[in-house]
Formats: structure tokens, sequence, C-alpha cells
């Protein structure tokens, strides 16, 4: 990974900003000066922050290694966004421990070894081992997404196993730390860190659900759904809707669920989600919710 010197200081010249006015609460002057002279790296937070005061997306001043590891890596996280989990791990397959040289390899390999040990293997005790790896070996700061990833990851695990104290410890402290960084840090147009923070917000939604607190849950899952309809994206947009209406079953807010199930079955037909299309006629069937007349259409 690289950043282009040049391009923050022609960024920041079109904005008509000095490099002390970039800086201001941000980081020093110097920083200013060694990114743009030097192409020197602060910390990801520091350029975050960095971009989204100058209006730009992170990707116009950084540049991944364009390698084969780097390729194979957003690869798997495509496929696992879009549930196709045994393609995903059939790509991991191919990644060899010799091959990880930076600390954000090592955190990708053990992340994804993890979510796909828990979520297609169904092998806890494995996810826990590897996000345990990632947490207690390759993470520098708490305020990383991969921490955070991996520390809820921890927390589904432990649900699997029915450790539902333990699962609730982990999936909170996933929450509180995403809540702590700061909003600001966010650049603007950042799809993979949007995606992750609604992934954890859905998750957790999922297992407060699960042991039965379904006003927090709800809480979860509004703030989720804030932030895909803010940034227009249709990222786990039917799922969402769907634990909302099961939540608001539970709760007795009839007239809610009804209105919710409705919006997460058209959208599952829109994004092809043909298992939760499922889902969602089966509650619907046996919470004697009256089905659409688009199901017979469809």
């Amino acid at each position: 990974m690289r950043i282009l010197g040049e391009k923050v200081r022609q960024f920041r010249k079109r904005k008509g900003m000095s490099q002390k006015e970039l800086a201001d609460g941000i980081c020093t002057q110097a920083t200013i000066s060694l990114i743009e002279k030097k192409s020197k790296i602060p910390s990801m937070k520091i350029m975050m922050k960095i971009c989204n005061r100058l209006g730009i997306r992170l990707s116009e001043v950084i540049i991944e290694n364009d390698d084969q590891l780097y390729r194979t890596f957003k690869k798997i996280d495509t496929l696992i966004r879009h549930t196709q989990l045994e393609e995903a791990q059939d790509v991991f397959q191919h990644i060899r421990p010799k091959q990880l040289r930076s600390n954000t390899d090592k955190k990708q390999y053990y992340y994804y070894e993890g979510y796909l040990q828990l979520v297609l293997n169904d092998n806890a005790d494995e996810a826990i081992f590897n996000f345990g790896m990632l947490l207690n070996q390759f993470v520098k700061s708490s305020h990383d997404m991969f921490a955070i990833l991996a520390t809820l990851g921890t927390g589904l695990a432990y649900e699997r196993k029915q450790a539902y104290d333990k699962a609730e410890i982990f999936v909170k402290q996933a929450v509180a730390t995403l809540h702590t960084m700061d909003a600001q840090a966010m650049p603007m147009g950042d799809d993979d860190y949007l995606q992750n923070e609604i992934l954890i917000y859905a998750s957790a939604a999922q297992l407060y659900a699960k042991i039965n607190f379904p006003e927090e849950a709800l809480e979860l899952i509004d703030l989720a759904l804030k932030k895909a309809q803010e940034s227009q994206s249709l990222y786990l947009l039917d799922r969402l809707y769907a634990q909302k209406a099961a939540n608001e079953v539970v709760l007795n807010n009839v007239q809610s669920a009804h209105d919710h199930y409705y919006v997460a079955y058209a959208l599952s037909l829109v994004t092809h989600n043909s298992s939760l299309t499922e889902k969602i006629t089966k509650e619907m069937a046996e919470y004697y919710i009256a089905p659409l007349q688009v199901a017979n259409d469809a």
C-alpha cells in the first residue's frame, strides 16, 4: 500500500487550503508536509480524516499493492458479500501462509478463515481460534475494522456454542467500538467501510433477537437501515427489513410487522435472494400475514 503525496497536494490546492488548515484538528502541519513531499503514510485514521476534509475517496490517494494476493482477497470478499461461500472457500484454499507479508495480509487471512469456518463449516472452535490469532497477534489498534469484525465473529461463534453470556460480551464490544470510531474518519464513498458497518449492526441484532432482546435488536437494525438509506445502498437491506419485521412480531407491533415483511419480500425478489424469499414466505404464513399478490406473479 502506498500514498500519492502529490495527489494530496493537488486536492488541497484545489480547495484553496494551506497545509496548516488541512492539518487543523487532525494532525500536525509537519505530517501534511511529509505526506505531500515524501508520500509518508500516517495512521489510517488520520489519512481517512484528511480525505474526508478534502471531500475525496481514500482510493483516490491510496494505492493498494497490485499483486495476486490483493486481488485474491478482494475476490473472496466479493464472493462472501454475495453469499457464494463455497466459491469463496475454493479461492481461499489457494492462499499459502508464506504469501502473507504484511499485517494487513495476515489480518485478512485469519478473518476470512474464521468467517468461513463459522458460517460455511459450522466449526465454532476453529472460528474462535482464527479470530483470536487476528486479535492477539496482528492488531495494533482497537479502531481497526478487521479487529471489530473478528470481535463480532468471536461473539457469533460463542452463540453457535450456546455460550450466550460470552457471545453478548464480544458482540457488545464490537458494537461499542464501532460507535466510538469518529464518524468523520470515514471518507465519502468508502463502500467497504459502510458495508462492514451495516454487517456488524445486522449481525449484532440477530444475536439480540436470539437471546430475546427485541428492543435492542430493533435499535441496531434501525442504525443499519439509516446507514444503508443515507448511502442509497441495497446491501443487506432485504435481510434488515425481514429482521425488523420478525422483532416487531415479538413485540406485537402487528401492522409494522406486516408492512416490513412486505418490503423485505419485495427486496428479496429484487436482489434474487431466493433463500430469504422462502424464509419470509414461511414466517408470514406462520404469523398469519396475508401473502403479497406479487408472490404469484414472481
